[in-house]
């Protein structure tokens, strides 16, 4: 998902349509939910496993960060 990034962007640069940002940042928010509720992120007994995961977290926080951005809101960084 988090790899159609730049794809999506171009897509709205093409047709001009800037609910495709928002519908693809609604499907990642989904998908990094689910992770996060299935995979233990903070796991101490495989750290190498614990820093892929955090990674990941990080690369996803920055491209919805973007997506927020581009639509001209503010993202809260803790609720």
């Amino acid at each position: 998902e988090l790899l159609q990034f730049p794809d999506v962007v171009d897509q709205v640069l093409t047709d001009f349509y800037p609910h495709r940002i928002c519908e693809y940042l609604y499907n990642i928010s989904g998908v990094f939910t689910q992770f996060v509720t299935k995979c233990f992120v903070l796991d101490a007994k495989n750290p190498a496993m614990m820093k892929s995961r955090l990674v990941l977290c990080e690369a996803t926080g920055r491209v919805m960060r973007k997506c927020f951005e581009m639509l001209g809101i503010t993202p809260l960084h803790r609720i």
